[in-house]
């Protein structure tokens, strides 16, 4: 957390097994102050799966869920990301009843929930329509998408759909990273261990943004690069390579065209 804010970091992620751990190591209330300490403040918690399932599955699901609302009130995390990956069986109508009482649960501590639109390949909403059915149907305030480029280029959405069926009423948050344009013969491979830091790939990142900039969204945009070679990296490396090309990247998707 410390080297993340002296590299130019205001916000963080953290996945639920992390969560666990620091729960039982230091604790929610001094993580909390750590982050505050350090500046840090826009927090998302992730990553809930099967909260719209039965079973074991379930069970399971809820279990994460209980962590990931009880750290989202404890450190004032902006979002708690889910999707459903996977799922095969649950239909879009008790998906949209499901997401409700998440959302609720969530309003009661404080913090939103953001679906992150996936491929076909992970999920069985794979389009912003499907998503924004989701999300608008459960009728929260709090209920909004996940926006991640590397997922809108591999569902082959154009950038001109962002803007034109995002509304200012949409909920929205933002990740970016880098890649080649061609589809991996191994795209599981390619998702978890392949992701290149903004600037390094092939990506149009600035369109991209342009886009969810011109569709309203004004709020903080985070960097999700899964590499195998980053994680060979010492801590405030990762943090400041990655903080200087990301902000690089940024900065060009503002200068205006010519």
């Amino acid at each position: 957390m410390e080297c993340a804010a002296r590299a130019g970091y205001a916000g963080m992620g953290f996945w639920h097994a992390d969560l666990a751990h620091l729960k039982e190591t230091i604790g929610f209330g001094e993580l909390n102050a750590i982050l505050q300490a350090n500046g840090i403040v826009d927090i998302e918690v992730e990553w809930l799966n099967g909260w719209y399932g039965a079973g074991e599955v379930r069970a399971a699901s809820d279990r994460t869920r209980a962590l990931l609302l009880e750290a989202a009130e404890a450190i004032g995390a902006r979002h708690i990301k889910v999707s459903d990956l996977a799922n095969v069986d649950v239909p879009l109508e008790r998906m949209i009843e499901e997401f409700a009482v998440l959302c609720a649960q969530a309003a009661d501590r404080g913090t939103n929930v953001l679906f992150e639109m996936l491929p076909a390949d992970f999920s069985s909403l794979p389009s912003l329509d499907l998503v924004l059915a989701l999300t608008r149907g459960a009728g929260a305030a709090n209920g909004g998408i996940m926006l991640d480029n590397l997922h809108i280029l591999r569902t082959a959405t154009p950038f001109s759909d962002i803007v034109a069926k995002l509304t200012p009423t949409d909920l929205i948050g933002v990740e970016i990273n880098d890649g080649v344009l061609a589809r991996p013969v191994d795209f599981m491979d390619s998702v978890v261990n392949r992701r290149l830091l903004p600037g390094d790939g092939e990506f149009d990142i600035a369109g991209f943004m342009r886009a969810v900039w011109d569709a309203g969204y004004d709020g903080p945009v985070g960097v999700e690069v899964m590499n195998e070679y980053c994680r060979h990296w010492d801590i405030r490396t990762m943090a400041e390579v990655s903080f200087s090309k990301t902000n690089a990247v940024l900065e060009a998707a503002r200068t205006p065209l010519a």
